[in-house]
């Protein structure tokens, strides 16, 4: 290993050292944004622990000393690696865009061959510090010579994507645009990258024991690069490309570490000839110096400038050509058929091309057609191709018609009709016919799919109960599929997660929506929050299921995660295991004839899971007002008028700007307000100021209603607000008794009139209830009574809180404090949600709470007379929120523990010596009158206090003589005494 020294600097030029400290920031931010391998790496360790870099590195640390005992580090023994590019372009023509001229394909490929064997023209600039240190790796980049399948390639791809650009967390959808097998192909995708990233490149692995499903991502391994930095492009911003990016990633696809290790100068890139460095380097600082030497800045694996850029080192070399002799899938490429010529027989007939591997069409009118080609030297000129439906042979076509070598043919068959619902395979089988026979028979047979789909009425709802009935799945790779479980369907990924960026699909039945007016598709779903969620996207076909080019949905934009994450395989057991999702499709509503296409992608992620899928006509109205929520208002009247803000939100599709609110007591209107001045965005929210007189009845309730007009005619949405006039007042301390229905002049404010607070007698707490409630941010409030705060000095609240946290669902716990003697909540005092409030995570309903307790100073506060507390709880339909022990206390601190002891008082410390401690936990607040006696009766104090509770009580004793004494307290309820001594 290298050896470090460290070197320590303080700055003392005033701002000196905040600007070096911001431009070293910016300069990490671009170092992260130039390439994607640093966060590859650690999302792969996070994921695959025995992928870990020190067991990548003790392996090829292991492997470098053999490679260097045995005779291998004395050979030349030049390895060649088959190429194919895949150009991912927008469909601009060839030379426009990232549609790449093959010119610059040509000089890329020419770049990597001299940068990697020290053949680059530029190799004469290296410093000479660092000159004896270059190497030539041995190895030469060809293009692939033969495809896949056997036939003849010049190594290039080309092929519209499905996406304007593509970031390194969406790699597997770009790898699946095109791609060949990596045991064979060194893949390279050219595209337009986001985020900033020029490319990145899959880091090998060992070929150590047990990491098949860990190491097996076959589907994405290669190198990615921006086009616009792809060879050579002068234009390219930031820096002139001269295709160093290529050589670049390709060190990280061997093996190789950036110089700097990612780290500073005690992180190594475990290279001994390459120096440590603090940082990357950019532009072309050959004399930057970091970690007490200079910085190797002309090493392809730093930041430079492409024109600084000018070595390898040896012992990059020896790690690079460890990697390619020992590493699966990079040994496995020095010997891939795509290094040799395509087989070349005299009489080879081959099919080439079909319609598609799944098809469909509306009348079940089906043209099958395919390709043939001539692969061999001789020309044909007799040959025939049956047709094969359901195994039965439907149709021979003959030709006598000369085939020259290398010509294709495109074949037509007769028109197929399909008039039941089901799937239908096609099987395609090519002959030669005469007196020759074809010299290769694996590429004479192909077979597609038709499914014939069925027509369902609107609305529909599907439930996977343990069938898919009218549903198809195509499964074009033959792996892992849909599967039914009880109530859903999903795929098993957590038993192939080696299958990295498969895509599994199901097809819909076919749907006319023009017999819906707003149409709305839903669907329950259930997977656990994994680091790379498993892709989950939702097409539309308009030509029953022909072709699914519209995407309507994409877990891209919208997180399904539904439960914690598990290390084993994933069941849905509850009821927050699963979620919904509902989209709207008002732009589908003048199609006749669309069927979905559900596709989940395999991104190492556990099982998925879909209970329901549903269509029907959608809740949501053009023009609707909401009411959401009151604010700063107290339902409890003493003499003042009820007043507050009214947060009311266009749940509509349409922008609106006339609406009313209506207030009604007992169905009769009390008052209204004409709102056309200010226009509201569909989905936003605004405030109402309202003030409502003091009823004449002492309980009630109003009902505020939102009124909007359009086509469907009024549309109103009634919010309840109950009322009492409620002005007595209590003397601290307090606690709350909420046994069922005495609650102790607690007042529960349940505005939706659904299901609010109440009390829980196996848990001894009052619960929200929020499991049950399905409103959106539906609220409950539970009110103190009015306290009487004129003669309290300090003020102190404290509770009991338990909550459970799902995943996908927060619920919000808040107390809001009345310092206008009641009328108003306007102080937020305290405030939780989610992760913040919770006590304990998971989906299950807990067997056993987990509590906390909170305390709040409420001193600040009691300059007021009185005042009023309000918890409210902000439901999500996730888990209950619990509260016990509700006291408001006399005191600045919360009182320590109480002794677990059945007694309604403890003093302490006893013996005393200046202070004796009373600590009163009462059921019951009542008056209570004290006395200390000395042990002949006298009573030596007594004082009497209007109410007690909990109070927490210090007497100064310093004054009484060493003895016994009794401190007796008495109220209406009961009589107690304890004995304690004063010693000096």
């Amino acid at each position: 290993m290298k050896q470090l020294y460290h070197s320590y600097f303080k700055y003392v030029f005033g701002s000196g050292i905040f600007i070096y400290l911001l431009l070293l920031s910016f300069h990490q931010i671009l170092a992260q944004e130039r390439c994607a391998v640093p966060q590859l790496l650690e999302e792969r360790e996070s994921k695959y622990p025995e992928l870990s870099t020190e067991k990548f590195e003790k392996w090829i640390s292991e492997k470098k000393k053999l490679r260097f005992q045995s005779s291998q580090r004395n050979q030349s023994n030049l390895v060649q690696i088959p190429v194919v590019f895949h150009v991912i372009h927008n469909g601009e023509p060839v030379g426009i865009g990232g549609n790449l001229l093959k010119s610059r394909i040509d000089r890329q490929l020419e770049i990597l061959n001299e940068d990697f064997n020290r053949l680059n023209t530029d190799a004469t600039e290296t410093l000479e510090e660092f000159s004896n240190l270059a190497a030539s790796f041995e190895i030469e980049f060809i293009y692939a010579k033969q495809d896949p399948d056997g036939f003849e390639t010049n190594g290039i791809v080309r092929m519209p994507g499905s996406q304007a650009s593509y970031g390194y967390q969406e790699r597997a959808i770009l790898s699946s645009e095109s791609y060949w097998p990596a045991e064979d192909y060194l893949n390279i995708w050219v595209a337009d990258l986001a985020n900033g990233s020029l490319g990145w490149a899959e880091f090998p692995v060992s070929n150590l024991p047990g990491l098949d499903a860990a190491s097996n991502n076959r589907l994405i391994d290669g190198v990615t690069l921006d086009y616009v930095y792809f060879g050579e492009n002068p234009d390219s911003p930031s820096f002139e490309s001269k295709g160093r990016t290529a050589t670049h990633e390709m060190g990280h696809f061997f093996g190789l570490r950036h110089i700097w290790g990612d780290g500073g100068c005690s992180v190594d890139d475990y290279c001994e000839d390459t120096p440590f460095a603090s940082r990357s380097s950019t532009g072309c600082d050959l004399a930057k110096t970091t970690c007490e030497s200079l910085d190797m800045a002309q090493n392809f694996m730093d930041y430079t400038n492409d024109a600084c850029m000018n070595i390898f080192t040896l012992d990059q070399k020896s790690r690079v050509r460890t990697v390619v002799e020992n590493s699966p899938r990079r040994k496995s490429l020095t010997e891939s058929v795509g290094l040799e010529e395509p087989p070349v027989f005299n009489r080879d007939l081959g099919l080439t091309e079909i319609n598609s591997q799944y098809t469909g069409s509306c009348s079940g009118n089906f043209t099958p057609q395919i390709k043939i080609k001539n692969q061999g030297l001789f020309p044909l000129d007799q040959y025939s191709i049956q047709m094969l439906v359901d195994g039965e042979l439907t149709e021979t076509l003959t030709f006598n018609e000369t085939l020259e070598s290398g010509e294709e043919k495109e074949v037509f068959f007769s028109l197929l009709n399909f008039e039941e619902t089901a799937e239908y395979s096609i099987f395609y089988s090519l002959n030669l016919e005469g007196n020759f026979q074809d010299e290769r028979l694996d590429n004479n047979q192909k077979t597609e799919y038709f499914q014939k789909l069925e027509n369902a009425d609107l609305p529909y709802e599907k439930k996977f109960n343990n069938n898919i009935n009218s549903w198809f799945i195509r499964n074009g790779d033959e792996e892992e599929s849909w599967q039914i479980y009880d109530e859903a369907i999903g795929i098993p990924f957590y038993e192939n997660r080696q299958n990295f960026g498969q895509k599994e699909e199901i097809i819909s039945p076919i749907f006319d929506f023009t017999t819906l007016d707003v149409p709305e598709l839903s669907f329950v779903f259930s997977q656990v929050a994994d680091s790379i969620p498993n892709r989950v996207s939702i097409y539309a076909s308009y030509d029953c299921g022909r072709n699914f080019d519209d995407l309507i949905f994409s877990n891209s934009i919208t997180d399904i995660s539904t439960a914690y994450t598990v290390d084993s395989v994933f069941t849905p057991q509850f009821r927050l295991d699963w979620d919904t999702v509902k989209i709207d499709l008002n732009r589908l509503r003048d199609e006749e004839s669309v069927c979905f296409n559900i596709v989940a992608e395999n991104r190492l992620g556990n099982n998925f899971y879909v209970s329901q899928f549903k269509i029907e006509e959608s809740s949501k109205k053009n023009r609707e007002i909401g009411i959401v929520k009151w604010q700063e208002i107290n339902p409890l009247i003493c003499e003042e008028r009820l007043e507050g803000k009214l947060v009311i939100k266009n749940i509509g599709r349409e922008n609106i700007s006339n609406y009313k609110i209506e207030i009604l007591n007992n169905g009769s209107l009390i008052k209204d307000y004409i709102l056309n001045e200010e226009l509201l965005v569909a989905g936003q929210d605004t405030e109402v100021d309202i003030l409502i007189e003091q009823p004449e009845q002492n309980v009630g309730e109003f009902e505020i209603r939102a009124i909007t007009n359009g086509v469907e005619g009024e549309i109103a949405n009634s919010f309840y607000l109950p009322f009492e006039k409620n002005c007595i007042e209590e003397l601290p301390p307090l606690r709350l008794v909420f046994n069922g229905s005495n609650s102790n002049n607690w007042f529960e404010f349940n505005p939706e009139k659904d299901k609010g607070w109440e009390y829980s007698s196996a848990d001894f707490a009052v619960k929200s209830n929020s499991s049950e409630i399905t409103t959106e941010s539906s609220e409950d409030w539970l009110i103190s009574p009015l306290l009487d705060v004129s003669n309290t000095n300090y003020l102190g609240l404290i509770f009991d809180v338990s909550y459970r946290k799902a995943l996908r669902q927060s619920e919000k716990f808040e107390i809001y404090l009345s310092d206008d003697n009641g009328a108003n909540f306007r102080t937020l005092i305290y405030s939780k949600s989610g992760d913040s409030l919770a006590t304990s995570f998971g989906n299950d309903v807990p067997t056993q709470l987990v509590w906390r307790n909170e305390f709040i100073d409420l001193s600040p506060y009691v300059y007021r007379d009185k005042i009023r507390l309000a918890f409210k709880a902000t439901h999500d339909n996730g888990q209950n929120i619990y509260l016990k022990n509700i006291t408001f206390f006399v005191g600045q601190s919360p009182p320590p523990p109480y002794p677990n002891v059945r007694k309604p008082f403890v003093i302490y410390p006893n013996p005393a010596k200046n202070d004796l401690n009373l600590h009163l936990n009462l059921e019951i607040a009542e008056e209570g009158y004290f006395q200390i006696l000395d042990m002949k009766g006298n009573v030596i104090l007594d004082f009497t206090e209007p109410k007690i509770l909990n109070q927490f009580i210090s007497f100064d004793v310093s004054q009484l003589a060493e003895g016994m004494y009794i401190l007796r307290l008495r109220t209406n309820r009961f009589s107690a005494s304890e004995r304690f001594m004063i010693q000096k």
